[in-house]
């Protein structure tokens, strides 16, 4: 849970964070405003109220190591859902403020006014698959030898399954994941386990530029 720094680690803050997130967007004013999808909305807060249960009976006194390995489960899950949801409905939503973002647990973006970084330049991205179930991509900019030029805030990289006997395109990179570091890690599960996973990235500033995205880098989940 240590990519997006906005969901805590310990069992019991993401707990309370997830109450946070689910009271605050389930207010009809919020998701009618932000043009969000109310049945998506009832399907996370089941989702939390599972794991809130699983919370409850790894926290009980006769609990015992299955009911822990629940609870750790269910953290990974729902962990994996709220990012996913963060990135594909509210990331990028134009209606969403500062205000919002603060309310919903969530970073406000730095908006230090920073010079335009070079809209021409994209990341390389190199994958680790040494470790089974987990993709780990480092991005790297070959002319200046590091994983960011300068002025540029981070990568947003673009990822999806990719179907038998497709060609890879940006239309199927259905996931988004933002980050500042030089590195993005993904978990997968076992049934994901041989399937082809499509990877593509580009730069963006504090000030929200864009640059292109670099082609799309395809690998089998190990």
């Amino acid at each position: 849970m240590s990519n997006l720094d906005y969901l805590p680690a310990s069992y019991g803050g993401l707990l309370t964070w997830l109450l946070n997130f689910i009271t605050y967007l389930s207010q009809k004013e919020v998701f009618v405003r932000l043009g969000l999808d109310e049945t998506r909305i009832l399907a996370l807060s089941s989702e939390i109220n599972t794991y809130r249960n699983a919370c409850v009976l790894a926290d009980g006194p006769n609990a015992g190591k299955a009911d822990r390995l629940d609870r750790k489960e269910k953290a990974e899950s729902i962990s994996k859902t709220i990012r996913h949801y963060v990135n594909v409905s509210l990331r990028y939503n134009e209606n969403m403020t500062d205000e919002d973002r603060v309310m919903l647990g969530l970073t406000v973006p730095d908006t230090t006014n920073t010079p335009e970084g070079d809209t021409e330049e994209f990341p390389e991205i190199e994958v680790d698959t040494a470790i089974i179930r987990r993709l780990k991509c480092k991005f790297l900019n070959r002319e200046h030898r590091i994983a960011k030029p300068p002025h540029v805030h981070g990568v947003e990289l673009r990822s999806g399954f990719i179907p038998d006997g497709e060609k890879p395109s940006l239309t199927q990179l259905l996931n988004s994941s933002f980050s500042t570091r030089s590195t993005i890690t993904m978990d997968f599960t076992d049934e994901d386990r041989g399937k082809r996973y499509g990877l593509c990235a580009r730069y963006e500033n504090n000030t929200g530029g864009k640059g292109p995205f670099g082609p799309i880098v395809t690998v089998f989940i190990p």
